[in-house]
């Protein structure tokens, strides 16, 4: 199992544990790079023109992702 795959997994079981840094690589694996920086809002953009802009948790808040990850 690839690392990429161990991410998406462990978003999909584990909703709210999920670390900034994991959330980046996995962006990262999808062809994303972080161009920009404003406080706590990363901007990526992808080869194809996307644009995705997250919001880190300050803290201990918990984040849910899994919900927004797209079905297999």
């Amino acid at each position: 199992m690839s690392r990429r795959e161990k991410l998406i997994a462990k978003m999909r079981s584990s909703s709210g544990n999920i670390r900034f840094n994991e959330v980046d690589a996995l962006l990262r694996h999808e062809g994303f790079v972080r161009f920009n920086q404003r406080g706590s809002h990363r901007t990526y953009h992808r080869a194809d023109g996307r644009l995705l802009t997250i919001v880190v948790p300050h803290g201990r808040r918990a984040t849910r992702w899994s919900k927004h990850l797209p079905p297999r």
